[in-house]
C-alpha cells in the first residue's frame, strides 16, 4: 500500500511537519510494510524514523527541507511506536573496543547520532528518489555538536539489514551524509551529495554497494573502517579532505575519479558567526585541498574483525591531491589494527604532493602495489620522497610511469623490499 505524507496533515506552508510524516511512516509500518511517498514541494521536518518493512519515496521535486533547531531531531527518544529503552538509550555499541577513547558517536542514541532519517534495528528499508528530490540538512548549526556547531547527520542507520538508497540529493548535511553502522546488505544508487561534511560512511558493516554516485564534500568522500566486501564502484569525487578515509577487507573501488574541490570547502574554518549563519565555506576562501587520495582509518570505536587488507583501487584517475597514499599510525583516527596490503591498478594520479607516506607499527607492516599507473608529481615537489615512513615490508612498482619524483628516493626505516617491473 502506499501513504501519501498529505494524507496525515502534512503541508508545504513552512510549518513543521515532523508529526504527519512519521504518522504515515507509523501507519505503513503497523501494516507490515508499505510506501510513504513524498510530493512535489518543499516539507519542513526535525527528526524522522525509518521502520522495517518501509520505503520512503520522494517523487519529483519532493523536498525534506530539514529544520534549523538542532532541538527537533530527539523525537525518537520518545518512540512509543517501537520503544526505546532506558538501557538502550545510554548503551554502548558492544562492538566497542575501546570504550575510553571512543567518543560518543559510538553510541547510537547519543546526539551525535540524531539524523533528519533515522533507523534502528529495521530490515527492508528503502529511500528512494526522483529527479529533483532532496533531502536538505540546512547546515543546522548546534553549539552542543561535533567541533561545537555540527548538528544531525542527513541519515543515520543501526543494525539494519537489507537496506536501499537510490535517486536522491543530499544537500548542506549538518554532519554527514550518510552514517550507517553495525549494518550489513546496503545498497546506495545515483545518489548526490552537495555540501555539509563526509557524504557516505559506514562503519562495521558488511555487503556494502555504492554505484554511479556523486559526492561533492566539504570533508571525506568515502569514509569508515571495519567493513568487508565493499564494491564501490563509477563515482565521482570532489573533497576538501580525503577522497577515501577507509578501512576494511575485501575492498574494491573501481572505475571512480576525483577532482579538486570546485564549490564546497570544508566548513570547520568558518568563523562562530558564519557557522551559526548556516553559510557555505567558500573555495579559496576556506580549505579546499584534497589532502589524500586514501588514508587509512582505524579508530577504537570497533573490535576489528578481519585483517585490514584486499584492498583493490582499479581504473581510477585521481586530480590533484597531497598524497595518494597515507598511513599515520598512531594517530587518534589510525590507531586501531594497521593496514596489511593494498594495491593501486591502472590508475592514474596528477599533480601529486608526497606520493606515499606510511608510518606502520612493528607488529602490522605494510605492502603496497601500484601495477600500470601514472604518478606524476606537483611543481615544485621533485626532491619529494616517492615513499617515505616506517615499517612498509614492501613496495611492488610494475609498469609504473613516474613524472617528477625520483622512484628511487625513498625515506623509509627500516629498509623496504622494494621491486621495480617494467
Amino acid at each position: 500500500m502506499t501513504y501519501d505524507i498529505r494524507d496525515f496533515g502534512a503541508v508545504t506552508n513552512g510549518l513543521l511537519c515532523t508529526e504527519a510524516i512519521q504518522s504515515a511512516i507509523n501507519e505503513a509500518f503497523v501494516a507490515g510494510g508499505g510506501e510513504v511517498i513524498v510530493p512535489e514541494g518543499q516539507f519542513l521536518t526535525g527528526g524522522l524514523r525509518l521502520r522495517t518493512g518501509v520505503t520512503l519515496h520522494l517523487l519529483k521535486n519532493a523536498v525534506l527541507l530539514g529544520s534549523t533547531d538542532p532541538e527537533n531531531y530527539c523525537t525518537f527518544l520518545k518512540d512509543t511506536v517501537e520503544p526505546i529503552s532506558e538501557e538502550e538509550k545510554g548503551a554502548i555499541a558492544p562492538n566497542v573496543a575501546d570504550p575510553e577513547r571512543s567518543g560518543r558517536s559510538a553510541y547510537p542514541f547519543s546526539r551525535w547520532n540524531n539524523a533528519l532519517i533515522r533507523a534502528y534495528k529495521a530490515e527492508n528499508i528503502a529511500i528512494i528518489g526522483e529527479e529533483g528530490s532532496e533531502i536538505n540538512g540546512q547546515n543546522c548549526y548546534d553549539p552542543t555538536g561535533e567541533e561545537n556547531y555540527r548538528g544531525p547527520h542527513a541519515i543515520n542507520m543501526w543494525y539494519c539489514k537489507n537496506v536501499h538508497l537510490e535517486g536522491y540529493t543530499v544537500r548542506d548535511s549538518a554532519n554527514w551524509a550518510h552514517a550507517i553502522q553495525n549494518s550489513e546488505n546496503i545498497t546506495a544508487r545515483r545518489l548526490t551529495v552537495l555540501g555539509g561534511h563526509d557524504g557516505f560512511d559506514v562503519r562495521t558493516c558488511d555487503h556494502v554497494f555504492i554505484e554511479d554516485s556523486r559526492f561533492l564534500t566539504g570533508d571525506d568522500g568515502l569514509a569508515g573502517f571495519d567493513n568487508l566486501d565493499v564494491l564501490v564502484r563509477n563515482c565521482y569525487y570532489e573533497s576538501a579532505c580525503s577522497v577515501f578515509r577507509f578501512g576494511g577487507t575485501h575492498v574494491r573501488i573501481e572505475n571512480c575519479e576525483s577532482r579538486p574541490a570546485s564549490i564546497y570547502a570544508f566548513r570547520g574554518s568558518l568563523s562562530d558567526e558564519e557557522k551559526k549563519a548556516r553559510v557555505r565555506a567558500e573555495i579559496g576562501k576556506h580549505r579546499d585541498l584534497c589532502k589524500s587520495i586514501f588514508l587509512y582509518y582505524c579508530d577504537m570505536r570497533a573490535v576489528i574483525r578481519e585483517t585490514p587488507g584486499d584492498i583493490l583501487i582499479k581504473n581510477c584517475r585521481f586530480g590533484k591531491s597531497g598524497k595518494l597514499f597515507h598511513l599515520p599510525f598512531g594517530h587518534k583516527w589510525t590507531c586501531n589494527r594497521s593496514l596489511d596490503n593494498i594495491t593501486y591498478e591502472n590508475c592514474v594520479f596528477e599533480d601529486v604532493l608526497d606520493p606515499i607516506v606510511a608510518d606502520c607499527p612493528d607488529s602490522e607492516t605494510l605492502a603496497i602495489t601500484l601495477k600500470n599507473c601514472t604518478v606524476k608529481a606537483r611543481e615544485g615537489a621533485e626532491d619529494h620522497p616517492f615513499l617515505s615512513g616506517k615499517n612498509v615490508r614492501s613496495m611492488t612498482l610494475e609498469n609504473v610511469t613516474v613524472e617528477g619524483f625520483d622512484i628511487e628516493k625513498i625515506e623509509c626505516a627500516p629498509p623496504s623490499f622494494i621491486t621495480v617491473k617494467a
